[in-house]
């Protein structure tokens, strides 16, 4: 019987492909702190990664057969040292692709409709200044242009659903983009053409900061911005000065440079709808989640080869 130790208290359900072996894990919504599992992590066989896991706790493991990690991106996860201690560290990009796209249209939608300023605006104001035609306009996403930075599995899925409401895709990712999925174009191309910008780059030295001053120069007047890959892709402090002198119209936004702390700034915008990273937060594909990074484990602990290990073991 292994022990698995799982960093945070997810829906467990999934879990159940481990019958048999020990699952530690906190209580729901709870999550372990570093010293617990600086604690815990000596008697792990594998350990599911939810959030942070840096080598100092990394290190400690000295069973760690596998960490899988609890979502598409792992940069919480500091790979290298899991390399130097021979530890494959795997994510789980299939599970997560559907929601978090759905949540990137939710958003563009949410933004360009105006329905979160709508909805908080009729739960505080008179409604008799706020029904009538003509009044609060929004902007149809039908026939808009959608530049989608980054190509992978969740920008390729946000493609289709854009395409399915009428909207012109154009695409750029380092890796290049499959003309089937958007229009191949650069960067500044992307931003200089896109009505709407959604991010689905994962954060790498590379990324971080890359949608910086020089970028909202480059955008189009009265764009939207959506972010739902990782919010240190953005220069906050660029993107507020953006959104208060009018160059983006809106914004909607699920993470944040310093989770789980939102800039109160941002909060305070009409034009801005904030999410607190519930890309994958269904009951569904938590599960499927966890279903995913259990059989990761176990093929692990088989002896057998892990799919999708990102740290080059």
């Amino acid at each position: 019987m292994a022990t698995i130790l799982v960093t945070h208290g997810v829906p467990a359900e999934g879990f159940h492909v481990l019958n048999g072996h020990d699952i530690i894990m906190p209580a729901p919504l709870e999550a372990y702190t570093m010293e617990e599992l600086c604690g815990l992590i000596p008697q792990a066989d594998a350990v599911v990664a939810g959030g942070k896991l840096p080598a100092e706790v990394i290190r400690r493991g000295s069973r760690l057969r596998i960490i899988a990690n609890y979502g598409a991106g792992y940069d919480g996860v500091d790979i290298r040292a899991a390399a130097e201690c021979g530890v494959p560290v795997t994510n789980i990009p299939d599970t997560v692709t559907h929601d978090t796209a759905e949540l990137a249209i939710g958003l563009m939608l949410s933004v360009s409709r105006r329905i979160g300023e709508m909805n908080l605006r009729l739960r505080s104001e008179a409604s008799n200044t706020l029904f009538g035609m003509g009044r609060y306009m929004g902007s149809s996403l039908r026939g808009r242009t959608l530049g989608i930075v980054g190509c992978g599995r969740i920008g390729s899925c946000t493609a289709q659903m854009a395409k399915a409401l009428g909207m012109r895709v154009i695409g750029y990712s380092r890796r290049g983009v499959d003309p089937s999925v958007a229009q191949p174009v650069t960067l500044k191309e992307l931003l200089t053409a896109a009505d709407v910008v959604s991010l689905h780059c994962p954060l790498t030295e590379e990324t971080r900061g890359m949608i910086g001053r020089e970028a909202f120069a480059w955008m189009k007047p009265g764009a939207i911005l959506i972010n739902t890959s990782r919010g240190a892709v953005v220069d906050h402090e660029a993107m507020l000065d953006s959104l208060k002198n009018g160059r983006l119209a809106g914004a909607g936004l699920d993470v944040y440079p310093n989770e789980p702390s939102v800039p109160e700034e941002l909060l305070t915008l009409n034009n801005v709808v904030c999410t607190p990273h519930i890309g994958t937060n269904t009951h569904q594909t938590r599960n499927e989640m966890a279903e995913a990074c259990s059989r990761q484990i176990l093929d692990a602990l088989a002896g057998k080869r892990p799919d999708n290990i990102v740290n080059g073991l």
